[in-house]
């Protein structure tokens, strides 16, 4: 059976936080959770994503978060 977009956010995020379980990771899980929101925007995505590993869906969240970040000019 395949995930709904409900079901695999919720997958996602228990992994994440296993993965990086550190007080000091919280935000950053938060925010890697939030882009995972926006590139899983449906069931049809979900279900794509549920059957893939979550390493690769970590590595496309925080690959958008890098390229969105404000770096400082020196």
């Amino acid at each position: 059976m395949k995930s709904t977009r409900v079901e695999y956010i919720a997958f996602f995020r228990n992994w994440l936080f296993y993965q990086f379980g550190r007080q000091s990771d919280v935000l950053r899980n938060l925010i890697i959770v939030a882009e995972v929101k926006k590139i899983v925007f449906d069931d049809d995505e979900a279900a794509y994503w549920g059957d893939r590993d979550c390493w690769t869906m970590h590595k496309i969240a925080t690959d958008n978060l890098a390229e969105k970040a404000i770096v400082a000019v020196e």
